[in-house]
């Protein structure tokens, strides 16, 4: 019958003897590892296969963007208006990536086309209708954007999921219907400004045809037919006197003249109105790569370690291997060290 070696000498290890253990049983610890290998190796396979895309979305110059920019400078805003100046203003400072960008960051568009997937679908559908908007913006934390530090002039979107077939229709579909909502939005505030300056000067017009009427119905009150002032006396007399022309009279230009002044106010036909409008007409026929990006170029990593989940399976199982032979060795010897009763 083979003995237990005695692991312990004076309180010390007998490395020896804890090696010649192991040794003896490294059938068990070899069982033991192979079990539980094949446990984690069910595990990992149970685990999903997620991976991560990023896709670079860069800047784009066109000469279509110089188109916008012309526009908008015809379109003169009302610089009375100082809020709307200042909103105008910071509308052409911010360049249109980073626009296309807040555009997206709503989710509403990512959304939108990721409740059309299998794996959505099926989610979702089990949920009362109330629950299934909340349950859809949970969805939002797969899609993240990055602005990297050193290049400005590009963003990244880096998304989480399954399958990488869908990855790439996602993707694809979600910026195209945010193209799509960031056109309309640039051609939206081109028409709201125009329509603004518009009624601005319209409404400056009907003001000033109120005054004219005003002023020419003075000058025939007073029988003033022609221009009675004097640009001779009057340029010497502000000189000396510092007068305004503009404070002099008005009906003293003579009723003609305001009478010709108030047909050609109504007659006028605003054609450069007419000719932005068509221009903007015009630029929105035209197809416009707002950004720039490539689908087939979005780098792809595996969020799935199964290697990694082998190693560590391996040595888990061998350390516990080791324990447990070592630990029923030690219970084996107390066992047998301890004095049987004696019967009568």
């Amino acid at each position: 019958m083979k003995k237990n070696p005695q692991l312990l000498y004076d309180d010390e290890i007998d490395l020896t003897a804890l090696f010649k253990i192991i040794w003896d049983d490294k059938i068990k610890i070899l069982l033991i590892t192979i079990i539980l290998f094949l446990i984690g190796l069910g595990y990992s396979y149970q685990l999903p296969e997620n991976y991560l895309t990023s896709l670079t979305i860069n800047k784009r110059n066109n000469y279509e963007f110089s188109e916008i920019k012309y526009l908008n400078t015809l379109i003169k805003p009302n610089k009375s208006n100082k809020s709307n100046k200042l909103n105008k203003s910071n509308q052409l400072n911010q360049t249109l990536l980073d626009r296309f960008m807040n555009e997206l960051k709503d989710y509403e568009e990512f959304i939108f086309i990721l409740k059309d997937t299998k794996k959505v679908r099926e989610n979702i559908s089990i949920l009362k209708i109330e629950d299934q908007e909340k349950e859809l913006f949970k969805y939002a934390k797969f899609l993240e954007i990055v602005e990297p530090k050193k290049n400005k002039g590009s963003y990244i979107l880096n998304f989480v999921w399954n399958d990488l077939d869908e990855v790439k229709k996602i993707f694809q579909d979600t910026l195209n219907l945010t193209l799509q909502n960031f056109e309309i939005k640039i051609y939206d505030e081109l028409k709201q400004s125009l329509e603004f300056e518009k009624k601005f000067i319209l409404n400056s017009d009907l003001a000033r045809l109120d005054y004219l009427r005003e002023q020419s119905s003075i000058a025939k009150e007073l029988n003033i037919t022609d221009n009675q002032i004097d640009n001779a006396n009057l340029s010497q007399s502000n000189v000396s006197l510092n007068i305004n022309t503009a404070d002099i009279a008005y009906y003293l230009r003579g009723y003609k003249a305001i009478d010709k002044e108030i047909e050609l106010i109504i007659n006028r036909e605003y054609k450069h109105f007419k000719y932005i409008e068509e221009e903007i007409n015009s630029l929105r026929k035209k197809s416009i790569n707002w950004i720039s990006y490539n689908i087939y170029l979005a780098e792809v990593k595996s969020l799935k370690n199964t290697k990694l989940i082998l190693i560590i399976s391996i040595l888990s199982s061998l350390i516990i291997g080791v324990f447990y032979v070592l630990i029923s060795n030690a219970f084996q010897s107390k066992s047998k060290n301890f004095p049987k009763k004696r019967t009568n």
